[in-house]
């Protein structure tokens, strides 16, 4: 499976984002934050067709909300952790595609990623035209990357970090 694809954004994003958010819910404190980002959380976006999920929740819960979701069957992925951010990744049976990848992310409250990710999204939903210029962008770099993540980034970071700029005033 090719790691960097473009696909159109579909309508059944959302209602597979609940579902899930449903199912994660029930390990969640009721301080915890969770919120569906990423490009399958702007409509018309497009991208990797990834579900990502985020949730916020105290520091020293982290590691505790990690083992919870590895109980609900997400696969914890050390390689793409930092001390700010846990990652897990889990495969769900599609309506569309057979198999879809779901991503949930782990942070703490106020965490700078999970700012920025979510104000990013905020932004990209409130203005069309620079959603359809980040799209335009992350198509041409999933055709040149080759399967190479500095290319893919190389090519469209210019344009996200524009949008972030404006998405975080």
């Amino acid at each position: 499976m090719k790691k960097y694809v473009f696909k159109p954004y579909l309508t059944i994003f959302p209602d597979l984002y609940k579902k899930e958010e449903a199912r994660i819910k029930k390990i969640l404190d009721k301080d915890d934050l969770i919120e569906h980002f990423g490009s399958t959380a702007v409509p018309g976006l497009g991208g990797k067709g990834i579900i990502d999920i985020y949730i916020a929740t105290k520091k020293n819960r982290m590691k505790a909300l990690s083992e919870e979701l590895q109980k609900l069957g997400y696969e914890y992925r050390p390689q793409a952790v930092s001390e700010e951010r846990l990652f897990h990744k889990i495969s769900l049976p599609d309506p569309v595609e057979g198999e879809r990848v779901y991503r949930v992310h782990v942070a703490f409250i106020k965490n700078k990623d999970w700012v920025n990710a979510i104000k990013l999204r905020d932004y990209l939903r409130k203005h069309p035209a620079d959603a359809q210029k980040y799209a335009k962008v992350k198509k041409i770099a999933a055709k040149k990357a080759k399967e190479e993540r500095e290319i893919y980034i190389q090519i469209k970071g210019p344009v996200l970090e524009e949008i972030l700029e404006k998405a975080l005033k």
